[in-house]
């Protein structure tokens, strides 16, 4: 019976070790090459409309989806910019570092590390898997 319960143990601990997945910080870099070297999506540096908090705001996308990456100077100024996106988008608490928003129609999800905000959103729930799998691509 001990090895049993023993056994059953281990099991679930492997599992749980397996289920948690520390997510790194995305660069700026990687994000800007990963939709470099993609067909059809155009890539924009809107870093100059954003005040002096953002280091850096790149907009990928290609008409269905659309990606964005946001550096902060720091965490707190990111926390101040989630906050707002809370109050206007009535985000959804998923997991500790992602946010999602699905509405009737459209879908958005955000993560936050540290001082980076990566996010994706579309019109059409149609590209949702696309999104997701764009995301788990740049390692959310």
């Amino acid at each position: 019976m001990k090895k049993i319960v023993k056994l059953l143990s281990t099991v679930i601990f492997v599992f749980i070790l397996a289920g948690c997945k520390n997510i790194e910080k995305l660069s700026y870099t990687k994000f800007n090459e990963y939709f470099s070297n993609k067909d059809g999506y155009t890539i924009i540096d809107q870093t100059d409309k954003y005040d002096i908090d953002v280091r850096k705001f790149i907009e990928a996308g290609d008409g269905d989806v659309q990606y964005f990456y946001i550096e902060f100077d720091n965490e707190t100024s990111a926390d101040k910019y989630l906050k707002t996106e809370y109050k206007n988008y009535k985000i959804k608490d998923y997991k500790k570092y992602s946010y999602i928003k699905d509405t009737k129609n459209g879908y958005m999800k955000l993560y936050k590390i540290n001082n980076v905000i990566v996010y994706a959103k579309t019109s059409d729930k149609k590209y949702t898997a696309i999104l997701n799998k764009t995301l788990k691509k740049l390692g959310y």
